[in-house]
C-alpha cells in the first residue's frame, strides 16, 4: 500500500503569509493580465538572479530597508539599518590600537571610527563586539569582488572597559552597486541610478543584548536623499569631522589631516 510522504506542519504565521502573498500576486496577474509566455520571462528573470551572483541584490535594493522599518517601530535603543549582500561572518578579530586589514599604501583618507556602546539604562557595554565591513577607495568589497585581499576592510573589535571604541580604517566613497546584471536592468528601465552614499556596516553584539545590524552614513554626503536602497535615516547619519592640526596628527603617527566620525550605540535587551 502506498502511503502518502509526511509533510511537516507549517507554524500558523507562515501559512498565513504564504497564502495572502499567493493571493496577492494572483489578484496582480489577473489585474495585470499576466500570459504565460511573460510569467516565464519573469521566473527566469529570478533565476537568473541567482545564477549571476546576485541572490539577494534585487530584493534588497527594493524591499530590505521596508522590512527595516517595520522593525524599528517597536525597537528600543538605536535604529537599526540593511545588512546588503556582502556581510560575511568570521572577519579576524583586532588587537588594540585596532586597524582594520589593509593592503600597504591602501588608497583613501585615514578615518578613525570612535564611539560608545550602552545599554537602554545608558550604562557602558564592556566587551561589546563591533563587527565592520565597508568598501575599499573604488566602492569594492574584500571576498565579493576579484583582485582584493581576502578580508581587506574587515574586522571584529571589542569595547573597552567604559564602552569606548575605536577603529582605524579609510574613509569609504559612494559606489554604484552592481549594474550590469538583472538588478541593473530593472533599475535602467525604471531610470534610476545605481549608486549608494559613503557608508560603514556594521554589527554590534553581546552577550544578553539584541545584536544590532547598522550602517552609519556621513552628513553632507553625496547620494543621502537618493539612495538607491532606501536605506538612508535620520538616526543612521553621523558628522565626519576633518582634523588638521600638526600636533593632533603627529599623536596619532600622521603627516597629512585625517578624519573622525563619532556614534553611540544603545542595544536594547535581547529578544
Amino acid at each position: 500500500m502506498i502511503t502518502a510522504p509526511t509533510v511537516a506542519l507549517a507554524s500558523s504565521r507562515t501559512k498565513d503569509l504564504v497564502e495572502d502573498l499567493e493571493q496577492v500576486l494572483l489578484a496582480f496577474m489577473q489585474k495585470h493580465q499576466i500570459t504565460h509566455e511573460q510569467y516565464r520571462v519573469a521566473t527566469q528573470f529570478l533565476v537568473d538572479t541567482v545564477k549571476q551572483g546576485e541572490e539577494s541584490l534585487l530584493y534588497d535594493v527594493f524591499f530590505e530597508a521596508e522590512s527595516t522599518d517595520i522593525g524599528n517601530r517597536k525597537r528600543m535603543g538605536s535604529p537599526e539599518a540593511i545588512e546588503g549582500p556582502f556581510y560575511l561572518a568570521g572577519a579576524p578579530q583586532l588587537q588594540e590600537p585596532h586597524v582594520m586589514p589593509m593592503r600597504d599604501g591602501e588608497r583613501g583618507d585615514v578615518l578613525f571610527f570612535t564611539g560608545k556602546v550602552l545599554d537602554v539604562q545608558g550604562k557602558p557595554v564592556v566587551g561589546a563586539e563591533l563587527d565592520l565591513w565597508h568598501a575599499d577607495a573604488d566602492g569594492l568589497y574584500s571576498n565579493i569582488h576579484p583582485n582584493i585581499p581576502l578580508w581587506n576592510l574587515r574586522g571584529r573589535f571589542k569595547t573597552d572597559q567604559q564602552g569606548d571604541f575605536e577603529v582605524r580604517t579609510i574613509v569609504p566613497p559612494p559606489y554604484e552597486i552592481p549594474k550590469d546584471g538583472p538588478t541593473g536592468k530593472v533599475l535602467k528601465t525604471l531610470g534610476r541610478h545605481f549608486f549608494r552614499p559613503a557608508h560603514l556596516h556594521v554589527k554590534v553584539r553581546h552577550p544578553g543584548l539584541a545584536e544590532t545590524t547598522s550602517q552609519i552614513y556621513f552628513l553632507g554626503g553625496q547620494y543621502l536623499d537618493s539612495d538607491v536602497a532606501n536605506a538612508v535615516r535620520d538616526g543612521l547619519v553621523a558628522t565626519l569631522e576633518r582634523r588638521d592640526d600638526e600636533k593632533e596628527m603627529r599623536s596619532r603617527g600622521l603627516d597629512r589631516p585625517y578624519y573622525v566620525v563619532k556614534y553611540e550605540f544603545v542595544l536594547p535587551p535581547e529578544r
